[in-house]
């Protein structure tokens, strides 16, 4: 029987066609709509609450940077020949100019062995020397010390199948303990001290295996070997103040500075330049306040009503939730909350507790929590003020007759707040994704019991 006729059969046998049973399921459809209505809805909340989290965490790393001092104290430099000293410098370091004249690099001593190769010889070639040798190197200023730190050392035992890529691979393994790193030039072992500046490099040993391998200076003809010393650096500052050091980075030349000297001067000089980054400073403030204002307005958005009056009204996707505005509440309110100053008596109970207001560095805040940034202001007292700005952004001060620090910074105290609603763990954020979660695995279950049932029905 064809399916057409069996259909016939069913509509002519009991009055009830195909068509009439699609219509009495259709009949029943409009709960499944609510459900997927319900879970359309949830999934955009979570959605939602995700980008929420997504820029109070941006917020955070942004109030991080607020609460760094170099934030606040970096220095801006300035060298007049980066190719032969570069400077870098600390918040401690003090602004100012300077004159410096890099007189001398400092060098690393080499011990370059005599020929140990011959002509039909490669490095690939076993040497048949075999014992053990004492490679060395010490500062020269520390010779005769008893103090055995100062002396660096280690012992190299090589075998008769040993090549010279063999030896100077054993070398460099001890390099930490000896202080020497091994290349190959010409056929010839070339010994480098680690640390620069004037250091004997030798190599001995109890039987002539120092003398096979061509590392004895006091040899003749070929396999004498060379020892090349190497030096200090040699720095003057504003012509008045020469320095040594064996290395050509200085730190402890001048205050919060490092020089890394590249080159030197041939008798004329660099012309450094020191100067508080106040650009740098408010660069951070305001990529701050632009991170606040993204994340207040977006959940401004998410919150809206729109016009209920319309036809086509489209509210906000978490219109209404009672957690965000709460965040949003307390945004607004850490902005334009006074950021307490420590007392001049810590203990006097009755002194009154003063505070600094974010309207005092140049930044005001309008009646939807949106703020703005008089650019003048604010870098005028960056320039005179920094501790104070830096102050407002992150302090502790001591609480009432304790010997107790509280964090009240506005930084600090927003990040709480933040802190609060994007914790992995304990967070406002994680607890509304659990409960959304559990309750569209509800709705899914109804679906599929709902379309079960219908399956059931129709057969």
């Amino acid at each position: 029987m064809s399916v057409s006729n069996s259909i016939n059969f069913l509509g002519s046998y009991s009055g009830i066609t195909s068509e009439t049973i699609d219509s009495l399921i259709a009949a029943q459809s409009g709960k499944l709509t609510q459900y997927n209505n319900q879970k359309e809805s949830l999934t955009k909340e979570k959605t939602a609450w995700s980008d929420i989290q997504t820029r109070l965490t941006n917020l955070n790393t942004k109030m991080d940077t607020l609460m760094d001092p170099k934030s606040f104290f970096s220095k801006k430099i300035t060298s007049s020949d980066e190719t032969k000293l570069a400077v870098t410098a600390g918040t401690n370091a003090v602004p100012g100019k300077y004159e410096i004249t890099v007189e001398r690099l400092a060098t690393a001593s080499r011990l370059t062995s005599g020929q140990i190769l011959t002509a039909d010889q490669t490095t690939a070639t076993a040497l048949g020397f075999e014992g053990t040798f004492t490679l060395a190197s010490q500062d020269t200023s520390e010779i005769g010390s008893t103090d055995p730190k100062t002396l660096k050392q280690a012992d190299i035992t090589i075998a008769s199948t040993d090549t010279l890529k063999d030896i100077i691979t054993k070398i460099n393994a001890t390099t930490k303990d000896s202080g020497i790193s091994a290349t190959i030039i010409d056929g010839r072992l070339s010994l480098t001290a680690a640390q620069l500046g004037d250091r004997t490099i030798s190599a001995t040993s109890a039987t002539d295996l120092a003398d096979k391998l061509a590392l004895n200076p006091a040899a003749a003809g070929a396999t004498q070997a060379s020892l090349a010393t190497g030096t200090s650096a040699k720095v003057t500052v504003n012509n008045t103040i020469t320095l040594e050091r064996n290395s050509n980075t200085i730190a402890d030349a001048i205050e919060g500075m490092t020089l890394n000297l590249k080159g030197t001067t041939a008798g004329s000089s660099v012309s450094v330049s020191v100067a508080d980054d106040t650009d740098n400073t408010l660069k951070v403030v305001k990529d701050f306040v632009e991170q606040y204002n993204s994340t207040v307005s977006f959940i401004t958005e998410k919150l809206s009503v729109g016009n209920p009056t319309s036809t086509t009204n489209v509210a906000g996707a978490l219109s209404g939730d009672s957690t965000l505005m709460r965040l949003q509440s307390s945004l607004r309110q850490m902005l334009t909350g006074g950021v307490a100053i420590q007392k001049t008596n810590p203990s006097d109970t009755k002194e009154t507790q003063k505070l600094d207001f974010i309207g005092s560095l140049g930044i005001s805040v309008d009646r939807y929590g949106k703020a703005s940034i008089d650019e003048t202001k604010l870098k005028e007292v960056i320039t005179k003020e920094p501790d104070r700005v830096a102050g407002f952004f992150s302090r502790s001060i001591t609480v009432d007759g304790t010997t107790e620090k509280k964090k009240v910074g506005l930084a600090e105290k927003l990040q709480t707040v933040v802190n609060s609603f994007v914790d992995s763990k304990d967070g406002m954020i994680t607890a509304k994704n659990k409960t959304y979660d559990k309750a569209m695995d509800a709705i899914a279950k109804k679906i599929e019991a709902f379309n079960v049932r219908m399956e059931a029905q129709r057969a």
